[in-house]
């Protein structure tokens, strides 16, 4: 969590840089935390869940990914597959089930975009992170 775009807001104090600062480490998150499926969650969710969690943890920034705090919205996306594949299983589909397949689908667009699993999630996480390095030059020139 970074204070303004540079690390800073526009008329600040420092004293009001450096407070902001320190209420954003407190909200840092805990790094490897093991993320256990709510008792609610169908066997097929939880067959997403450790298939989702597996292609996690094959990414470098892993523990910026997900932590205890993204349960439930996990759970809720892995529940949300788990009925659009019931129902594109199906051999014969009718209109409600083609526009409850559309619903579905765009629910889990959604929470695909706020756990990061889309590409265009990760580059917001890429520019997170490149913007915590600092140049060479430090902080002379911004």
């Amino acid at each position: 969590m970074e204070i303004g775009r540079k690390g800073g807001g526009k008329h600040w104090t420092e004293a009001e840089v450096s407070a902001r600062r320190e209420a954003a480490e407190q909200l840092k998150r805990k790094k490897n935390s093991k993320l256990i499926p709510p008792d609610w969650l169908s066997k097929e969710a939880c067959k997403i869940w450790g298939e989702k969690l597996k292609q996690v943890e094959g990414l470098q920034a892993a523990n910026e990914l997900l932590d205890v705090l993204d349960t439930e919205m996990l759970a809720l996306y892995c529940d949300a597959v788990a009925q659009y594949n019931d129902i594109a299983a199906q051999k014969t589909k009718t209109v409600d089930d083609i526009k409850a397949m559309q619903s579905w689908s765009r629910i889990i667009g959604n929470f695909a975009e706020r756990l990061g699993f889309t590409p265009g999630a990760r580059a917001r996480l890429v520019k997170k992170i490149a913007d915590k390095s600092k140049d060479k030059f430090g902080s002379q020139f911004d």
